[in-house]
């Protein structure tokens, strides 16, 4: 009788045991595949950087780094860090959207940021089909800013 119960109680231990590791490799597969899902859903990291003029300092280093997605499941997002030399560092982050075409060239990509808020917390930048290397910034009414300053970033990623 006693080898009967202990044969019941280490079928059933083991029995448990199997589960398990089949629960734990089924959940093992999911994580994974839910990993792969979103590194289909984006397609790249672009990063901008440069030194844009600043009124009342000697400039704003400024790094974006926008991050593409080629799914509607995942949004296109970005961080924008500036640094206002000799004080405080910003960054934000937010959604962003692509829109084609600037002025005479239909294939140019403006970048709006923050395109899900209100306008006064949009920001407005420009690549041209024949250099999307440079990001250019735009003022408030999506026009470039005309000036010998530099108001452009390049690609650095």
């Amino acid at each position: 009788m006693r080898k009967r119960i202990f044969f019941m109680i280490s079928f059933s231990v083991v029995t448990l045991l199997f589960l398990a590791n089949c629960i734990g490799k089924k959940q093992k597969q999911n994580n994974q595949e839910n990993v792969s899902s979103v590194l289909q859903d984006t397609v790249w990291l672009t990063v901008y950087e440069g030194t844009i003029p600043c009124a009342d300092c000697a400039g704003i280093k400024t790094t974006l780094t926008l991050s593409w997605s080629k799914s509607d499941k995942v949004e296109n997002t970005y961080i924008l860090k500036e640094e206002y030399i000799d004080r405080d560092t910003v960054i934000s982050l937010g959604k962003f959207n692509p829109e084609r075409g600037f002025k005479d060239d239909n294939d140019a990509t403006v970048i709006v940021l923050n395109y899900d808020k209100p306008a006064s917390k949009q920001r407005y930048y420009v690549y041209f089909s024949n250099n999307t290397k440079v990001l250019h910034v735009l003022n408030p009414e999506k026009k470039l800013i005309e000036s010998d300053l530099n108001y452009k970033l390049e690609q650095t990623k």
